[in-house]
């Protein structure tokens, strides 16, 4: 099986480096030329789990030179997700497959518009990883992957134990999920909570353990994306409390995406993530204040950024 992975981020990088380990035939597909040549020149500088440094020399591509593949992985921030489904029509091998590994909502909306969604397949990952630059990335942990057969798609069961079992040799923990909409709000609930607050306080993920009042704030997050979930269908069991004091006691050491986003001044994934959820809301008549002001706090940030404002504390 090849295997194309559109994405050189932190997320997109880590996959990378799994699969080439595991003797997967794998290749990048990056949209920069500038570098696509210096990874090509350089190749990727991978730090594992155990604390070892590798450097691995993947086949990269542009999305215009790419080969056909038989799986493709949309790992790109999710304001590129309309861009990288553009190429997908010709660069999917008959009878393949896309997956979408992007946090936030209106992924796989964005993938059908083009594919139609027939051939996608949906998961969520909790693998830690942090890019040093580009061309290096750390591994900073290997939690389960859940992969699962979207609405309206036509891949069959078979189809997606046989991915479950790919990422399974790659060193991945992996198990297909019955209802994958539930598992993706679920992580949802995590990201609305977590991102915004550790970005706005420039703070890792177990601290907000110890601010009862950005607690609070992160809690009420979270209900509220729950409260958005049900009443659009999406029956999600999960406790925000647990499974936030589950999540950030398990990542303590981590930088959330949006505070590594805001600190290098890139975009952030706000409006797939928190705004979606307002939203969602307000088709539905659900009222969401604390995702609203975290929404509007993180857009307040980002025009610091383009300002040339923001300094790191």
């Amino acid at each position: 099986m090849t295997i194309a992975i559109i994405g050189p981020g932190a997320l997109g990088s880590l996959l990378l480096a799994q699969f080439l380990q595991a003797g997967e035939q794998v290749y990048l597909v990056d949209y920069r030329p500038e570098r696509v040549a210096s990874l090509r020149q350089n190749g990727l500088i991978f730090h594992t789990l155990e604390g070892r440094s590798i450097t691995l020399h993947p086949l990269i591509f542009l999305p215009d030179d790419a080969p056909p593949a038989h799986l493709i992985i949309i790992t790109v921030k999710s304001y590129h997700t309309a861009a990288a489904a553009l190429v997908l029509p010709r660069l999917l091998a008959p009878q393949g497959v896309v997956l979408t590994l992007q946090n936030g909502l209106g992924n796989l909306e964005a993938l059908a518009r083009v594919l139609g969604p027939s051939r996608l397949l949906a998961g969520v990952i909790f693998a830690g990883a942090t890019r040093v630059r580009d061309g290096e990335v750390i591994c900073a942990g290997l939690g389960p992957t859940y992969l699962g057969i979207p609405p309206d798609s036509q891949v069959t069961h078979a189809e997606l134990d046989d991915l479950v079992a790919l990422f399974q040799r790659a060193g991945l923990p992996c198990e297909a999920h019955g209802n994958i909409q539930v598992m993706i709000w679920e992580k949802l609930l995590v990201n609305v909570a977590v991102n915004p607050l550790t970005a706005i306080l420039r703070v890792k993920n177990g601290v907000l353990l110890n601010l009862p009042p950005a607690w609070e704030l992160a809690l009420a997050a979270a209900q509220e994306a729950k409260a958005v979930a049900w009443a659009a269908g999406v029956p999600v069991t999960a406790d925000p409390e647990q499974l936030l004091s589950r999540v950030c006691s398990a990542t303590a050491d981590n930088r959330s995406s949006m505070l590594q986003d805001l600190l290098a001044r890139r975009r952030t994934e706000i409006h797939a993530l928190n705004a979606q959820v307002t939203a969602r809301g307000e088709t539905l008549g659900l009222p969401t204040p604390v995702n609203t002001c975290l929404t509007q706090l993180i857009r307040a940030l980002e025009y610091l950024n383009r300002n040339h404002q923001l300094q790191e504390g």
